[in-house]
């Protein structure tokens, strides 16, 4: 989903104000339901879940809030308010089209609970959100949840979260023709106040774990490089674990029931690329599981080592980082009082999340200004906290 620069322009105009507030004013009716739901920020696993992996997910306070009441006539109209949009269709005519852009994701909500149900009404569709777009923070996943969620409710349909990320998952691939998991989805739809998740994709399974941060502030900085398609390429190093695992003899667990003495044996029987790649996928799997225990433990120190070591594994393994990243994360952790930085969302640009202490804000600022000065990018920075968890409200 990419909206246009007004957006960015628009999101604290539009946050001050209640999508009911919103909803009332631009269709004169209380919405019937309102679903708020959370983005989300990958810690570890990001590139792991399309081969059966998982990820350490972390939901924070920005989100993606729908509002949806009825009509009495099969119209559906949908106003996304930071962007002061409109569009418009009925019930009779949800195909994706290209240009509906952000009302693709709940047209396809829609498509899946009411199309073609006898007696089915139109509805009145709200959106607001302040999540930052095209960054791998969670702001289409939010979006098409908070659809899923709300078309749910007013169709009577299961509200149990493994039913909705199912359904999310099938929009996905049904109706926007994309591949999808229904893990993609878990840490939106089962966020808990101050929860960290960790998703397994191979069978569906999901812990909540206790967000603590203690005193630490969490940064997310956008380096603003321009980031080309990275489809293909995040494509190739999936195929790439597939080879690794087919060198290796196979196995129902995927790559996740050898270890890294396992590729040892191998080497030579599979390209060192091939190699490298179901390195990282093996050592990621791991980092995950040492994070566990250090989030139990409430050891911030340990779990900021680990997720360090993930970034080396991004840049040297996955070989999906790229200069002015490796730039903004070599110069944050040398500051004393920063404890972790590591590029999020897909690669090859993007976002960093840095968790430092108060003190260590000064001197942050001012890598940022001399990144600025180097490569030409005025990056971005928003401080974020773990999120409440969605919640559905019918007024």
């Amino acid at each position: 989903m990419k909206y246009d620069s007004r957006y960015y322009m628009m999101i604290a105009e539009g946050a001050r104000m209640d999508i009911s507030q919103l909803h009332r004013i631009e269709y004169e009716a209380s919405p019937d339901v309102v679903v708020n739901v959370p983005g989300v920020v990958r810690l570890l696993g990001e590139h792991t879940v399309d081969a059966d992996g998982m990820y350490l997910g972390l939901p924070y306070d920005r989100s993606m809030s729908v509002a949806m009441s009825a009509r009495r006539d099969s119209s559906l109209r949908f106003f996304a308010s930071d962007l002061n949009e409109r569009k418009r269709t009925n019930l009779g005519n949800l195909k994706y089209k290209r240009e509906d852009r952000w009302a693709n994701y709940v047209k396809g909500a829609l498509a899946a609970y009411l199309e073609g149900r006898p007696g089915a009404k139109g509805l009145n569709v709200s959106i607001s959100g302040d999540i930052p777009q095209g960054l791998g923070l969670g702001s289409a996943n939010a979006l098409l949840c908070a659809s899923v969620k709300a078309a749910a409710t007013l169709s009577g349909a299961s509200l149990d979260p493994a039913a909705l990320e199912q359904t999310a998952a099938e929009v996905m691939k049904h109706y926007f023709e994309r591949p999808a998991r229904s893990a993609e989805y878990s840490a939106s739809l089962r966020a808990e106040a101050s929860s960290l998740l960790i998703v397994d994709a191979y069978d569906g399974r999901c812990e909540r774990l206790d967000a603590s941060f203690s005193k630490a502030i969490l940064l997310l900085s956008d380096s603003k490089v321009p980031r080309p398609p990275v489809d293909d390429e995040l494509r190739s190093r999936v195929q790439n674990c597939a080879k690794a695992l087919a060198t290796l003899g196979g196995g129902a667990r995927g790559l996740r029931g050898y270890t890294i003495e396992d590729l040892d044996e191998f080497m030579g029987r599979m390209p060192e690329y091939v190699r490298r790649h179901a390195t990282f996928f093996i050592e990621e799997l791991q980092r995950i599981k040492d994070a566990r225990e250090s989030i139990l433990k409430k050891d911030l120190p340990s779990l900021s080592r680990i997720l360090n070591k993930s970034q080396a594994g991004l840049r040297n393994h996955y070989e999906l980082s790229c200069p002015e990243i490796d730039w903004l994360v070599k110069r944050a952790i040398e500051i004393d009082g920063v404890l972790t930085s590591r590029m999020v969302g897909k690669g090859f640009g993007g976002c960093t999340l840095t968790i430092l202490y108060e003190e260590a804000l000064p001197e942050y600022r001012k890598r940022l200004e001399e990144y600025e000065r180097i490569f030409g990018f005025r990056p971005v920075v928003w401080e974020i906290k773990p999120w409440q968890g969605p919640n559905t409200n019918a007024d």
